[in-house]
């Protein structure tokens, strides 16, 4: 009986149970054949010499049918790999129906009547137990045939020699019983060792192909590869990947020792000799990195292997996977320099920086240091009037200039204080040098110079001819700070005091800029509760257009009525106002006021406002020109919208879209300071405009300059010829006046016809205005210096 198995597995061991059988039939049916003739030949003297010979006949017959079979299923071998239950089966039965023909051999030559004379029962016996070994072997595989084919002799033979009643076969039947047993036995337990054996090759060699397929799939699909070394490091097996890996065939790998190949090593932890002391250890390694050199290339190989050891215990060599990280090595030092360098300039980034910031206060910034008065010093540095240049000539030359700009940078670092110094790119156009140790302000101070001056030497950048410079703060320690953050921030704002004094030029820091810093920011706390203390005010300006004098409308201008400060112009704050982002709220409230203000002037006067970009950037700014015109009831024709030029270069395209929706709204838009460095003809029809205002520098110089007076003919033209209406700023004598006049500008600003004045001055200003007019206009000579707008 087979233990519990699927059918597919039962299916197999019965299929090796039967070819057991089959490759012994030969065997097994010659000896019938051979056996039965010698028993006949032997009785041939006897009674019974008939009945043998029938038999013999008999058991001949019946082997060569089984020969006949045998012959068969060779000549019909069939890819079926399974037997079934019944086949099994038949097989027993023929192996009982020959045992019951050998069990007639004893009954018949063994009758009790005539007793059992001669030798004849004692070679029947003898030829029974014989069979019945012979059988059982023959048949080992396959207990029930062997005990259908064994037990009919042994019980014919039994029954023989029980109706003797001689002790002497009484002892021959004992034996025969023995032997069976002995036979049956030995059947059972060698043909559970034999399915046992044959279930667990069977599973062992279904690993064997799942291992098999998983290693194909594994070299297939993945990187790595696999490679096996003997207890000496020769190279015993290769897979093709690691072939191509190396570059080499396969038969020159082969028997190459693995640490010849490969050059220095690494491990995860640390430095490794040499791959061959990994062998020498006899331990498990994992990703160990190795050099090769493939061609003329050097590539990077990660090993891990495992020992193997025989079966009686002794190191073999080294099995493993290995992968070509080449690649991977090259990516990670690439992502390390993208953490630690500036992409465009190739600079050491503000990680570097601090980093390198921080050794240097370790090594020299202490105060308790040794030596003494070593230090360190930091230098901020900050390209002037590069923002112009960016947005005029696009990002790829301010790109390029900034190339340029960092190699005189690194070259006057480089001349001054060799490796003394390192030069970074925090971000943007802002620099920053580290110097450790310190050489002393004079050095320090003679390094500043040279640097501005060298980066406001004229660049050629793409065939245009560009011009910039420099502003530097230097802070020393442990002069002017106690920490690594002070030293910085502490340059920095040695950097805007620079700024502040013109730009060109470098400061050391000073004590007193933390007061400017501390008044900076009580300026900006102020300016938070400006709105809600109802602090700010705006002034109007008038405009006066060219036929008949006219005033045409206000532009409004900003002006915070601070409680200690006093009367604080734009100029003062609106570029905090934008740094601290409180220019949306503020440009809110100076568009409400302006509409709810100018709905009580005459139709059709307009009232002017300027925004700044960053009111464009909320994307809300629609929504609130809609809004105040909605709450004051100002028709929209008569609100002016004033924008720069550099707000065209921010993002055209979201420009574009709010200034489309703004005019569908039905209110008017004007690019302020036409001409004043950013100027495109482009602007002028991709975007909506109805008014142009030309700067008040141009009109400041068009008398004494002629080039300038045809730049404004040039301007004024090109409105008519695009049909917008042209504004000149700044207008502040009479000869100004009738000059832009006759170049049929349409509307003219300036202290010439008003100063910027309170809501409550307007109306004796229009009735003013209106006498003057009636008397064929008096220009006025009170006028004074300008003051600064809104925006």
């Amino acid at each position: 009986m087979l233990p519990a198995l699927p059918e597919a597995m039962a299916g197999r061991v019965r299929m090796e149970q039967v070819q057991s059988i089959l490759r012994m039939t030969p065997v097994m049916m010659g000896a019938n054949i051979i056996i039965a003739i010698l028993v006949a030949f032997a009785g041939q003297g006897s009674p019974h010499a008939d009945s043998l010979t029938l038999w013999a006949c008999a058991v001949v017959a019946y082997a060569l049918l089984g020969l006949r079979g045998w012959v068969a299923s060779q000549r019909r071998r069939s890819a079926n790999q399974v037997v079934s239950a019944r086949g099994v089966r038949r097989v027993t039965w023929q192996a009982g129906l020959l045992g019951l023909l050998w069990a007639v051999l004893p009954i018949m030559t063994m009758p009790a009547k005539q007793g059992f004379q001669g030798s004849m029962p004692m070679m029947v016996a003898s030829v029974i137990a014989g069979m019945i070994g012979c059988g059982g072997f023959a048949l080992l595989t396959l207990p029930a045939a062997a005990i259908a084919y064994s037990t009919p002799m042994a019980l014919g033979a039994l029954w023989a020699l029980s109706t003797s009643h001689d002790p002497i076969l009484y002892a021959l039947g004992g034996l025969l019983i023995f032997c069976h047993a002995v036979v049956v036995a030995s059947c059972l337990s060698h043909a559970r060792i034999f399915v046992d054996r044959l279930i667990a090759s069977e599973e062992l060699e279904t690993q064997r192909q799942v291992v098999s397929l998983l290693l194909s799939d594994f070299e297939e699909g993945a990187s790595d590869w696999l490679w096996e070394v003997d207890a000496l490091g020769r190279l015993t097996y290769v897979s093709e990947r690691m072939v191509a890996a190396a570059g080499v065939e396969k038969a020159k790998l082969l028997g190459q020792p693995m640490s010849d190949l490969c050059g220095a090593a690494e491990g995860p932890d640390g430095p490794v000799a040499a791959l061959s002391a990994l062998f020498v250890e006899q331990k498990t390694f994992r990703d160990v990195v190795v050099s090769i050199e493939v061609g003329e290339e050097t590539h990077w190989w990660s090993l891990s292997a495992k020992p193997v050891h025989d079966l009686d215990g002794h190191f073999t060599g080294f099995r493993g996977v290995g992968a070509d990280i080449t690649q991977a090595r090259e990516d990670q030092a690439r992502i390390s320099r993208l953490a630690h360098y500036d992409v465009l300039t190739q600079l050491p980034n503000r990680l570097s920086f601090l980093q390198a910031l921080s050794r240097a206060w370790t090594e020299h910034g202490r105060a308790d240091r040794e030596p003494r008065g070593a230090g360190c010093a930091v230098l901020c540095l900050d390209l002037d009037h590069f923002k112009g240049v960016n947005d005029s000539l696009g990002h790829p030359i301010g790109d390029d200039l900034l190339v340029q700009a960092s190699a005189r940078l690194r070259d006057r670092v480089g001349a001054h204080i060799g490796e003394s110094g390192l030069v970074a790119r925090l971000g943007g156009d802002e620099f920053a040098v580290v110097v450790a140790p310190s050489p002393g302000a004079e050095a320090l101070g003679e390094l500043a110079r040279d640097i501005v001056e060298s980066l406001s030497r004229p660049y050629d950048v793409r065939g245009n001819h560009v011009l910039i410079g420099a502003s530097i703060g230097i802070a020393e320690a442990p002069l002017h700070a106690d920490d690594p953050d002070g030293l910085l921030k502490n340059a920095d704002l040695a950097l805007y005091q620079a700024k502040g004094d013109g730009r060109g030029a470098y400061r050391f820091f000073e004590t007193s800029m933390d007061l400017w810093i501390q008044q900076r920011r009580e300026l900006e706390m102020d300016l938070r509760d400006a709105l809600e203390n109802n602090e700010l005010k705006l002034f109007f300006q008038p405009l006066i257009g060219r036929e008949a004098g006219l005033v045409t409308g206000f532009e409004a201008l900003l002006r915070w009525q601070h409680p200690r400060r006093g009367l604080v112009a734009p100029g003062e704050f609106i570029e905090c106002a934008e740094q601290w982002g409180l220019i949306g709220e503020i440009g809110e409230w100076v568009l409400n006021e302006a509409c709810r203000t100018a709905v009580g002037w005459p139709a059709p006067m307009t009232v002017a406002v300027n925004l700044s970009p960053h009111q464009f950037v909320s994307g809300d700014l629609v929504a609130q020109v809609r809004k105040a015109l909605k709450t004051s009831r100002l028709a929209p024709a008569r609100l002016e919208l004033e924008i720069t030029e550099g707000l065209l270069l921010q993002d055209s395209a979201k420009i574009l879209k709010q200034l489309s929706e703004l005019k569908k709204l039905g209110v008017k838009i004007a690019m302020d300071d036409f001409g004043t460095g950013y100027s495109s003809l482009s602007y002028l029809w991709r975007f909506p405009f109805d008014k142009i205002k030309i700067d008040r520098s141009f009109v400041a110089e068009m008398q004494d300059n002629p080039a300038i007076a045809d730049i404004l003919r040039t301007i004024a033209l090109l409105g008519r010829t695009l049909n917008l209406e042209v504004t000149a700023e700044g207008v502040e004598t009479v000869d100004q006046a009738r000059l832009l006049a006759e170049m049929r500008c349409d509307h003219f600003q300036g202290f010439l016809y008003g100063r910027p004045m309170p809501v409550g001055d307007i109306p004796s200003f229009l009735l003013t205005a209106t006498a003057r007019r009636m008397r064929g206009w008096d220009l006025g000579d009170d006028w004074d210096e300008g003051e600064e707008s809104f925006g």
